[in-house]
Formats: C-alpha cells, structure tokens, sequence
C-alpha cells in the first residue's frame, strides 16, 4: 500500500530519537521513514502492519524495522475506551554515529542486525525481557548515558536468537505520496469490515475506481491481492480466537469472515502449515510446558 512518508528530526541535544507514545489507543497511519525504528509495546493489542505481514501483537511485543519499511499498529477497538495504551520508540539514522561507526569489528554483529532489519524483526522468547526494561529506562537517562545504553540494547538486541522475520524478501514498498490519502481510506475500510461479505466491487466504489483499475491499485500498492490481504487479516483473528477462546473450528471460521469450513481449512493451513485444531492444541501444550 502507498505509504506516506514521515520526516523526524532528533532533539538537538541527542543524535537519535527517543519517545513514548501515550493515548487511548494507536490507530491506523501507514507510514515510512529513512530512520530505523525499534518499537517496544509497553501496553496495548490489536494488529502489527509491517510491509505485507499482518500479525497480531499484544504487551511485549519489541519490533526493529529497517529504513523505508512501512508500517503501523492499531489498536483493537475493543480496548480504546478500557485501557491507556503506552509504546516506546526510538528512531535512528544509519550513520547517527558517523558512516564508519558500524564498521568497527566489535560491532559485527549489530551491523548484521541492523541489515537483516530491512525486512523488519519481532524479538521472541524470554530473553528480550531484559531488553525491555532497558529500553523503558532510557526514558530517565540523559546524554553519554542515554547514548551507551542505547548502544547495549543493540549488542542485546543481536544476541538474541528467536527472531521472526516479518516481510517478504521479494516486498518492494512503493514509496509516493501520491493516492495516500486513498489507499488508507481503503485499508482502513477494509480492516473495519474483513470479518463481513467485504467484495472487490465494494471497496473498489469507495476508492472511486473501477474494479480492474482498482485491482491493478491494490496490487502494485500493497504486494498481494485485495484477496489475499483480507484472508491475511481473516487468519491473524482465527488464531487469536483458537488461543483466547473456547470457540470450536466451526465459530471461528465464521466470527472472522470466512463463510465456508473447507475453505478457511485449507487456507489455514496454507498459511500457517497446519490446521486450526492443531494450531490451538500445539498452542496449549507449549503454554503448559512454560508453566
């Protein structure tokens, strides 16, 4: 999808960026900028759009995008009047440190990091914990200070080992500004009514285009079909419902959009390589082992 873009400049006393975003809940503002960005999630849930991946994200969930990746969070809807939602963010250039900086042998590693950022990273397991914290705390840390524990958090950040990689290798963001304003009416639109009998035709008469000209559109715009983009979206909500509740296969085929058993089945187990009962029972024979 377009993505607009979004100029950062950093404090003048301080050669990245560092903020916490505090409101009642992140809506959806796909964007792009020629800065990293790592995004720890303090406090909120809903969905992480990063390129073409769609993914759930709940508490916890710490993020490091390359530069020009575009993204966004938003919310779930449900919790913009329960609960305050709280993300911190740090943004960085690539030479914020001089053009040579992550060349120095003992920065090998981060200097790997950061290139396999390009198609953007979310940190897994318990030892992103303490990445965590050090993150919160730079919120009351200062200059030389703030700078080194910035810079731990990176050597942190590239030991750690469950890493998911979250975009494409073949996504190529189509970075204008042009039609912005339209494709995030469209997706905003489409990510509101995914669970109803959302058609092509209909959103095509919103965006004010034909349906060929519109898929054209949206392919070239987003890297996959209107089609696949709303089945992205369908599974992310059927493995939040297979984990969070005691639907059966059948309810959660039909509570996020899909209209046919055989065909959530299938597409299920297209995307996530197995199917939905064994999804959730994997799931919670993992939650059990933890405990």
């Amino acid at each position: 999808m377009r993505a607009a873009i979004q100029k950062l400049s950093a404090p003048t006393k301080s050669s990245f960026i560092y903020h916490v975003k505090s409101s009642a809940g992140f809506r959806f503002n796909w964007h792009f900028h020629p800065e990293y960005e790592l995004t720890l999630i303090v406090r909120s849930r809903g969905k992480r759009f990063v390129a073409d991946n769609i993914s759930n994200y709940q508490d916890g969930d710490l993020v490091l995008l390359g530069p020009n990746l575009p993204h966004t969070w938003q919310s779930s809807p449900d919790t913009y009047a329960t609960e305050r939602h709280k993300a911190c963010v740090i943004q960085f250039q690539s030479d914020f440190l001089g053009k040579e900086f992550f060349d120095a042998a003992e920065l090998r590693q981060v200097k790997e990091l950061l290139d396999r950022s390009a198609q953007g990273l979310c940190f897994k397991g318990s030892s992103h914990g303490m990445v965590s914290q050090q993150i919160e705390g730079l919120e009351d840390l200062t200059g030389l200070q703030r700078l080194t524990a910035f810079l731990e958090v990176l050597g942190m950040l590239a030991r750690i080992r469950k890493v998911e990689v979250l975009s494409s290798p073949h996504f190529v963001p189509s970075l204008h500004q042009q039609n912005h304003r339209r494709i995030d009416l469209v997706c905003q639109y489409i990510n509101s009514h995914y669970q109803d009998g959302i058609t092509q035709p209909e959103v095509a008469r919103l965006a004010q285009l034909s349906p060929p000209s519109f898929s054209n559109f949206f392919k070239k715009a987003v890297g996959v079909t209107f089609v696949e983009y709303v089945n992205k979206l369908r599974i992310s909500l059927a493995c939040q419902l297979l984990i969070e509740t005691e639907l059966s296969v059948l309810e959660v085929c039909h509570r996020s959009g899909f209209n046919n058993l055989s065909n959530f089945n299938r597409r299920f187990l297209r995307s996530k390589g197995i199917s939905p009962r064994k999804y959730r029972s994997e799931f919670r024979l993992r939650a059990s082992e933890a405990c």
